[in-house]
């Protein structure tokens, strides 16, 4: 781009940036900006029209001319146009076609639809909008007849209709330039959809095996017609074309889940009988691709589902295997699936491990490891690998241990939507001081531009009512300037401000606090609350006070307008929170890297508070560098920004900020098993001590190798195999780990001798029948002692009928689980207890657990307990849903199959104690709707409790058709008591 160009831009962007942060006026070295609109545009003019005559323009180039058009479009005034003799719908197709060009089709679409429909459907303009804006109906014959052909197949037309269009190009020379510029416009735009289009770029793509999968594209809103380059590149490289395993890195919004679920369609439809998995971290995303890429595959005639419940699988979960071709699942209740049911494990020939940088994410990632080393270890035709992550530097290692090789790795840079960055400088000091904010401040000179006083004195004035006088907030901290800086932003779109913390004065909940403490004094910065959509947001504010009480700080967030999202937020609400970003009724969050795990939704501006954790001993923790790259992936989404906005808001962190914005490679993955091998090695010679499955299976910090050994070795094991051969084949095993290829060979004999300790624990298992238990039902080996010894003789009759709600059961039960320290430990990170002292929490987390189990909501419990919410919420989510939860459903199912093992059947009251545990349903119908898919608790339990008040015994077969009735008669008493948002949501849920 010219130098001299290229500083218009700039000072254009300034201009713009300094609009939308409520500068009265420009400054006068910007004021030629607005004087000279019209030499602008026709320099951009000319820009367009000389790049499509050059051959090597970048991408980048043509994203900034695609945006200096696009704010013609969207922020000239009328007047201002009118007066300069310049088109709003010029400005619109430019900058649609200055995106198409630059391989931006999503950002093309959504310049394009800045633009109204040409009045006249036949002429060239309206066939250029509907080729770009991919609106529901198209009006224009040529736009029709190109979506045709794409869906059906026909792309040898595409040719013809390229060179007609290059042809009646020629021809518009004739007509004027107005007519031409159209024409060539549209000559190029087709040339380029000719090479980029679905069908050009999967194998044989013409084909009628595509159409179901092209129509399921192309049918979209918007309309997807041709692949993003990262895709391509992928496909191109024989992804779909091979067998070979796979590495993709791939940033954030580069397109990953679609190319996943065209691997999917390919390979499925390509092997009739077997089935493919999508390995995803956290239930959040198996809960969002639930509702696309799983309903999508089923609407393609591919049976799928997701599964992220517990370790020990539900009925519904293994329930018809036989018949599933694709799963998405989390690696925990994945490997208990396949323990349940080891022939759907022979039929899955295909495994894609999304975010697969979590293999160092602690116990998680350990499971991970030895999760993709057991079905590598398979003795007969091992799956395919598909390895996917934004942000792993040595991919091709991983893509190597999986069985990839040099060919196999896709790299890809390539983002839809352009990431721009900026930091906040404070000068002076107490009330002087100003803030200014440096944009690019890592890139060329000519690229980089400061706003002066972007933050002053004058943005924290006020005036107090009380005394009629001026006031000036303080604003000297770091995160009063960040949150002021998201409220500065927010007219550009939706902005979030991350913490690496949750709770405390320095982490989300702080933050939170502090916007609240901000708008409770009438500061001249923009309210969050003056961008949203009311209407909805008082249902969703209703629906929070309901739950958690006016008191709870995501309430009061909600109320001015923000979203306040964090891990420990309860999953239900969370989705809640998401659809209010969503859907646009809200343009402020606060979070944690909760935003940063997959979820996708469209973030404008991402403020960075810090992107340092506090540890427990107060010392600042830094976040990795290609964390914070995935998290800075989240600003500008396609199909909803064409750029996304990155403020560092604490110049002393830019320095980890700034290696992502310099594209530096981050930390390599070296996968926590190693990490906890290489550490147990130093503690085993600094105390002298030798490894035995004793210390394996007390010492809490190797539960996870030890968890994570044990089910990769439960299915190598036959009744034919003797203790030597397969201690031989655990040894081969652990060569078959991340961990064994990196490190050196003292660390690499001490992980193959915990295999076979292992092997050598589970063998003796084999005579008693007690490995058959551990099988079926997915539970630890490790409890199988503590079953044994502490669980079992603790009720003199598990068979006897029992309320799952009796005091005798449960307390039975958490004195049980109470027994082991990784849950004790749980309970006091999250109560914090003075000293630590677990004893010190534990009647308050039993009574926690049985209000819980009764149906009682947060709110009445931290209310008669109280408990603080946050810390209430804390228990909920890393205690009950996780760690009591794990323990108790493998606990009760060993006891179960002990009780089986004497010709005795449990009683049903303890087999559905873990359903009743897990959501907090007090009787059969409660559990049923919970299971059956009513999202909100609120909703199950009082419908459940009505359904049981009937008198009758509840048919399990029609609870869902009671309760969708009950909810269509008696309309407004049930909206009243659940409230409109949970009314609609759960008649939804059971329709």
């Amino acid at each position: 781009m010219r130098a001299s160009l290229q500083r218009w831009i700039n000072d254009a962007d300034t201009a713009r940036h300094l609009r939308h942060f409520q500068f009265a006026q420009l400054p006068i070295d910007l004021s030629r900006i607005d004087n000279r609109l019209d030499d602008y545009y026709i320099s951009l003019v000319g820009e367009l029209f000389s790049n499509l005559r050059a051959p090597d323009v970048s991408n980048a180039d043509w994203a900034q001319l695609g945006n200096a058009f696009l704010q013609f479009s969207i922020e000239t005034t009328q007047e201002q146009l009118r007066d300069r003799g310049i088109s709003k719908e010029d400005a619109a197709l430019f900058a649609s076609a200055a995106f198409y060009f630059g391989d931006f089709p999503a950002s093309a679409c959504l310049a394009m639809r800045q633009s109204s429909r040409p009045e006249d459907a036949g002429s060239l303009r309206a066939a250029c909008f509907d080729f770009l804006a991919r609106p529901a109906t198209l009006e224009s014959e040529l736009a029709r007849a190109i979506q045709a052909e794409l869906k059906e197949g026909a792309i040898g037309q595409f040719a013809a209709r390229v060179a007609a269009a290059e042809a009646q190009a020629s021809a518009a020379l004739e007509d004027g330039p107005e007519a031409w510029i159209v024409a060539r416009l549209l000559s190029r735009l087709l040339a380029r959809f000719r090479n980029t289009n679905l069908r050009a770029v999967l194998p044989n793509g013409s084909h009628p095996f595509w159409t179901p999968l092209v129509h399921s594209l192309a049918d979209r809103q918007p309309s997807t017609w041709e692949f993003f380059p990262s895709q391509i590149q992928a496909i191109q490289g024989g992804l779909l074309a091979n067998n070979d395993s796979y590495a993709m890195q791939m940033p954030t919004g580069a397109g990953k889940t679609t190319l996943c679920e065209t691997l999917l369609y390919w390979h499925l439809h390509s092997r009739p009988g077997d089935a493919a998995i999508l390995l995803v971290p956290f239930r959040s995303l198996a809960s969002e691709l639930r509702g696309t890429l799983v309903r999508r595959l089923n609407q393609m005639g591919l049976p799928a589902r997701c599964a992220y419940g517990g370790t020990v699988p539900t009925g519904d979960e293994v329930h018809g295997l036989e018949q599933l071709r694709a799963m998405v699942a989390t690696p925990e209740s994945l490997s208990g699936i396949l323990s349940a049911d080891p022939a759907f494990a022979r039929r899955i020939s295909l495994v894609i491990c999304d975010e697969g940088h979590l293999l160092d994410g602690g116990g998680r990632g350990i499971g991970l490891e030895l999760l993709l080393a057991r079905m590598k270890s398979r003795a007969e035709h091992p799956p395919r690998f598909v390895f996917v992550s934004a942000i792993v530097p040595n991919i091709e290692e991983i893509n190597a241990w999986l069985g990839g090789n040099e060919s196999t790795v896709i790299r890809s840079t390539y983002r839809p939507a352009v990431a721009e960055y900026a930091l906040l400088q404070p000068d002076g000091k107490g009330a002087g001081i100003a803030v200014r904010l440096e944009m690019h401040p890592h890139e060329a000179q000519e690229r980089q531009f400061t706003i002066t006083n972007f933050l002053n004195r004058e943005s924290f004035t006020f005036n107090n009512p009380h005394t009629n006088r001026l006031n000036t907030y303080a604003f000297g901290s770091v995160k009063t300037q960040a949150v002021a800086a998201a409220r500065k932003v927010l007219p550009m779109g939706t902005t979030a401000i991350f913490a690496a913390n949750k709770r405390g004065n320095q982490g989300a909940v702080g933050l939170a606090e502090e916007l609240v403490e901000q708008l409770a004094r009438p500061l001249p910065l923009p309210a969050p609350l003056a961008y949203a959509n009311q209407d909805t947001l008082q249902r969703c504010i209703a629906y929070l006070e309901g739950e958690y009480g006016n008191a709870w700080i995501g309430a009061q967030v909600v109320r001015h307008g923000a979203v306040l999202h964090h891990g420990d937020i309860p999953q239900e609400t969370r989705e809640v929170l998401e659809g209010l970003i969503r859907d646009a009724t809200v343009r402020l969050v606060i979070c944690t890297s909760t935003l940063a795990e997959g979820v996708n939704l469209p973030i404008r501006s991402l403020v960075l508070y810090s992107v340092q954790r506090q540890s427990r001993t107060g010392q600042p923790d830094p976040m990795l560098a290609r964390d914070i790259k995935n998290l800075v992936g989240r600003a500008g989404r396609a199909g909803a920004n064409t750029k996304g906005l990155v403020i560092c808001a604490n110049p002393r962190q830019w320095h980890l900020v700034r290696r992502v914005a310099d594209q530096v490679a981050g930390e390599p993955v070296r996968g926590s098993l190693r990490g906890l091998i290489e550490r147990l090695g130093i503690v085993l010679a600094q105390q002298g001590i030798a490894l035995n499955n004793e210390l394996l299976e007390q010492v809490e910090a190797v539960h996870p190798v030890t968890d994570g050994v044990d089910s990769t070795l439960i299915d190598l094991i036959s009744e034919e195999v003797g203790e030597e051969a397969f201690v031989a084949r655990a040894r081969e095993l652990a060569e078959q780990t991340f961990a064994a290829q990196q490190l050196p060979q003292g660390q690499a004999d001490l992980l193959r001798n915990v295999f076979e300790l292992r092997a050598r624990r589970l063998i003796g298992l084999r005579p008693t029948g007690q490995l058959a238990w551990v099988r079926d039902t997915g539970a630890k080996v490790r409890l199988l002692t503590s079953v044994e010894r502490d669980l079992l003789p603790a009720r003199a009759n598990w068979q006897a009928a029992v309320d799952p709600l009796d005091d005798d059961l449960r307390t039975v039960i958490l004195e049980w689980a109470w027994t082991h320290a990784d849950l004790r430990e749980a309970v006091v990170q999250t109560f914090r207890p003075e000293g630590d002292d677990s004893a010190l929490a534990k009647p308050t987390f039993f009574e926690v657990v049985r209000r819980w189990m009764a149906g009682a909501s947060f709110l009445e419990i931290s209310e008669q307990l109280q408990v603080d919410m946050d810390k209430l919420l804390a228990v909920h989510t890393r205690v009950i849903n996780f760690a009591l939860q794990t323990l108790v459903e493998q606990g009760i199912s060993l006891i179960t199959r002990r009780l089986r093992a004497d010709g005795l059947e449990i009683a049903a009251g303890v087999s559905t104690f873990t359903e009743q545990l897990r959501f907090g349903a007090p009787n059969l119908p409660a559990r049923v709707l919970a299971a059956g898919g009513v999202r909100h608790r609120k909703a199950y339990v009082a419908l459940g409790t009505a359904i049981v008040q009937l008198g009758a015994v509840p048919d399990v077969a029609t609870i869902r058709t009671q309760a969708r009735e009950a909810l269509r008669q008696h309309v407004d008493g049930w909206r009243a008591y659940l409230g409109e948002l949970v009314y609609a949501n759960t008649l939804q849920d059971l329709s």
